[in-house]
């Protein structure tokens, strides 16, 4: 059989081939892009935390990802197949099928997240939960596809409730807080203020929100403001406090104490500052009053002179107090003399000095608003003046105080020990002050205390004048007594010296010399202890032998010792240090103690005297075996007059008080030791030669 040969392609069948050949090259490329993307597809829908469910026209599951095997709880081969109301909540089945029909009958191909109100998911175990749907639709081969794509937001959910929460506590504790808070922008306006805030300067929420905090800032405080304000910025600092001054709305100054912080971003951009202010001006004002008064107790109590006293009261008044001040006191008369007056301003001052210098008792301090105040003892204070009235003829406190141009004043009484003494009237002018009640009770603290003050200037000065007198008449009382003491001492000895049948008993002689001594005695006691309180006690300081004078003081009381059967003895060193002081004196005071001590001591006691060298003093201490002294009586036996038993006269009481002053006119000391039934010792000390370098005064 021949074989017949192949016949050649034709032209066209050979043109066609190639293109044949590259149509399936293109087709299979197509295909494997196909099957990657689906593979991509695939897989993305597969691990995608969202849930990914597609379902058919009768709303049954046709696929279900792993996102939403997580989400609900169900897997993917439990889920597929089954209605799409097995993921809802019962209640909302019959109203999600219905949108779902309605989505998949309109034209709109899609509806994304957020077009949407919030669902709400039910997952395996029946909890409910929110979240966001996106649908779509497609038709793949005449059929169509409805997906969903879901994501689960109640872990957002509950970030924003706790946000929320915390914003509203926020809000609330902002609004609420008892202190001021504000939020300051960058550019230093306000952007939140609240009610306390608005409380502490004077304006409305709306006016501080058109402001800066420099517009109410004080000048004086601006550029320590903005040091912390850059001191934040620059993250030096986390937080500042500083005490500073607000402009009030009314023109006032406020005293705050300001805490500001700066609030940054998640990238640490600064985004506003916060900051807390609490109004210290009335702790302010307390500190300053207690300082006004601390300052003022020294002051006043600093000098015993009246006139010295009230000059302080006006200096402390003025400026702190007030722009002017007057003191007026109450006269044997009953008026009320103004003795002291100061103002801030030098030229009120010089035309109160003068006013004051032409008339004291200026009608306006005879008033009815003073004699008020001291008739009740109760404070005034003074209706406000605007300075434009015209003083009236007839004199009173407000017209005197509208003639020094005042705004506000004050009358205040000055009492002390139940009785008014006179009144302080203090008034504002220049600094503009208005008085309140904190300064009415601070011009009040100062008026007791100034009171007390001149009440005890004034009784310093009764007692001083007392004093004069009283040495005054001691003095012309022992002139006076001693000359007929001495006619009396006189006639004694020349009767003694009489022949034995003309001269009197000397008994008789012997009690009328003891008594012209005691008188003699007495009379240098009082005159002793009126220079002792005058502080004119002399004593001549020289170089004096310790043991010699010790035996002077017992020879002069031997006799008086055997008289009473007192055994009386003495234990001083034989070298002790030469004593600097008065002879005369100290034998005075050993014979004064010697003399007590004997005194009180039973027949058959025994006094003994003993000197014992301590450093540059000598140690004397008289002790006896008597009663003793009761304790209570002990802080008592150096005052003078003064006496254990007041019906029990045993001399005038002044022995002991003329000892102290003695001693410590030497610049020694002096002390008691006593118990009931143990007797008494007294000791003093006294310096000796080797302290003469050591200054001593000349008297005490």
């Amino acid at each position: 059989m021949r074989r017949t040969a192949p016949r050649a392609p034709s032209f066209w069948a050979r043109l066609r081939l190639p293109r044949l050949r590259q149509a399936r090259r293109s087709r299979a490329a197509l295909e494997k892009s196909l099957r990657l993307a689906e593979a991509r597809l695939s897989g993305l829908i597969a691990t995608t935390v969202d849930a990914i469910i597609s379902v058919d026209t009768r709303q049954r599951i046709t696929l279900f990802n792993e996102g939403a095997e997580h989400i609900f709880g169900y897997s993917a081969r439990d889920a597929v197949g089954q209605p799409l109301d097995l993921l809802l909540p019962e209640r909302y089945r019959a109203a999600h099928q219905h949108h779902v029909q309605r989505f998949a009958a309109g034209s709109r191909l899609s509806r994304q997240m957020g077009e949407r109100s919030t669902i709400i998911g039910r997952r395996s175990n029946g909890e409910e939960f929110p979240a966001e749907a996106s649908i779509s639709k497609v038709e793949q081969e005449g059929t169509l596809v409805l997906t969903v794509i879901l994501r689960d937001i109640s872990t957002r959910r509950q970030a924003e409730e706790v946000l929320r929460t915390s914003e509203e506590r926020f809000r609330t504790a902002f609004a609420n807080a008892p202190t001021g808070m504000a939020l300051v922008g960058l550019d230093d306006r306000f952007l939140s203020v609240n009610s306390a805030m608005c409380d502490i300067v004077g304006y409305t929420p709306e006016e501080l929100l058109a402001r800066t905090f420099r517009d109410i800032t004080w000048p004086g405080d601006l550029e320590v403001t903005l040091q912390n304000r850059q001191r934040l910025l620059r993250g030096e600092v986390h937080t500042c406090q500083l005490e500073k001054r607000y402009l009030h709305k009314q023109g006032h100054t406020v005293s705050i104490l300001l805490t500001a912080s700066l609030v940054r971003d998640s990238r640490g951009q600064p985004l506003h500052f916060i900051a807390q202010v609490q109004d210290i001006s009335e702790r302010q004002e307390l500190e300053r009053a207690q300082h006004f008064l601390a300052e003022a107790g020294p002051r006043l109590a600093g000098s015993l002179d009246s006139r010295t006293t009230m000059a302080a009261v006006t200096g402390l008044a003025v400026p702190a107090l007030a722009d002017g001040c007057i003191v007026g006191l109450v006269d044997e008369h009953g008026q009320v003399r103004a003795v002291q007056a100061a103002a801030v301003s030098p030229e009120k001052s010089r035309r109160l000095d003068a006013l004051l210098a032409h008339h004291p008792c200026l009608p306006s301090l005879q008033g009815e608003l003073v004699a008020g105040v001291l008739r009740t003892g109760r404070s005034v204070v003074l209706p406000e003046s605007s300075g434009a009235e015209t003083p009236r003829e007839d004199g009173c406190p407000l017209d005197l105080l509208r003639g020094l141009g005042s705004v506000s004043g004050l009358i205040v009484p000055l009492r002390a020990r139940e009785q008014t003494l006179g009144a302080v009237m203090l008034w504002t002018s220049e600094s503009g002050r208005r008085y309140g009640e904190q300064d009415l009770a601070l011009a009040e603290a100062l008026a007791n205390r100034a009171a007390l003050a001149i009440d005890n200037a004034r009784l310093h000065e009764r007692s001083e004048q007392a004093t004069r007198l009283r040495d005054e008449v001691l003095r012309v009382v022992a002139h006076d007594l001693r000359t007929p003491l001495n006619v009396v001492a006189l006639c004694t000895e020349s009767l003694g010296r009489r022949p034995p049948g003309q001269r009197p008993p000397t008994q008789t002689l012997e009690t009328l010399r003891k008594a012209v001594e005691r008188a003699q005695r007495l009379i240098q006691d009082l005159l002793d202890v009126a220079r002792m309180e005058s502080g004119h006690l002399l004593v001549e300081r020289a170089r004096v032998d310790g043991p010699s004078l010790v035996q002077e003081a017992l020879d002069l009381h031997r006799a008086l010792a055997e008289e009473k059967s007192i055994q009386l003895s003495s234990d001083v060193p034989l070298h002790a240090p030469a004593l600097l002081a008065d002879h005369a004196r100290v034998v005075q005071i050993l014979s004064n103690l010697l003399g007590n001590a004997i005194k009180f001591t039973p027949a058959g006691g025994h006094v003994h005297l003993q000197a014992v060298p301590e450093g540059a003093m000598m140690r004397f201490s008289v002790r006896d075996s008597g009663p003793g002294i009761a304790p209570e009586h002990l802080s008592h036996v150096f005052e003078p007059f003064w006496q254990a038993q007041a019906g029990r006269k045993e001399g005038a009481g002044l022995g002991l008080a003329i000892v102290k002053g003695l001693v410590d006119a030497h610049g020694g000391k002096l002390w008691v030791d006593s118990r009931p039934g143990q007797g008494s010792t007294f000791c003093f000390t006294l310096p000796t030669q080797a302290s003469a370098d050591q200054p001593h005064p000349p008297h005490a």
